[in-house]
């Protein structure tokens, strides 16, 4: 199922079904199971104020791994830039994501530090960049804006 996130009153993000099911299965519903991250891949609707997640990246094996951390390596920066090629210029950075070994994630201070290096450092469209955490229950997303505005979305009705 997609999941639809309010950022605003005239935006909402919404996460296409493929891209919300490789979230979710890299949930750490087991002892054994390390933090997987990556970033995420989309468009910015023309007709609406909207945001899509038409997909992420996945663990890489150049990534840093375990059970209360995970390293983004600069693979999926990489994979980033040869899906924007191949998709003529139309897919755009929309944020990064990552998992804990929790039913209903929260930020760490490390997140919220990666958090501000992306919206200070890295290019993207737009006015905020967005980071789900999946957790063994749930999926909570945060955005923060270029302003330094950090907002954790409510998950709109799965209907809707």
């Amino acid at each position: 199922m997609k999941l639809i996130y309010r950022v605003t009153p005239r935006q909402r993000l919404i996460i296409a079904e493929p891209a919300a099911n490789q979230l979710l299965s890299f949930a750490q519903r087991r002892w054994w199971q390390s933090e997987a991250g990556g970033i995420l891949l989309g468009r910015h609707l023309l007709d609406s104020h909207d945001v899509v997640v038409d997909e992420v990246t996945t663990p890489q094996s150049t990534d840093r791994r375990s059970r209360f951390a995970f390293f983004r390596s600069r693979q999926h920066e990489a994979l980033a830039q040869e899906r924007w090629r191949q998709q003529a210029a139309t897919s755009a950075y929309l944020g990064l994501w990552h998992t804990h070994p929790e039913p209903d994630p929260t930020p760490s201070s490390v997140d919220h530090k990666d958090w501000q290096k992306a919206v200070a450092g890295d290019v993207f469209e737009g006015d905020r960049l967005f980071f789900p955490i999946v957790g063994t229950d749930s999926i909570r997303v945060w955005t923060l804006s270029r302003r330094g505005t950090l907002k954790q979305l409510r998950e709109e009705n799965k209907n809707g």
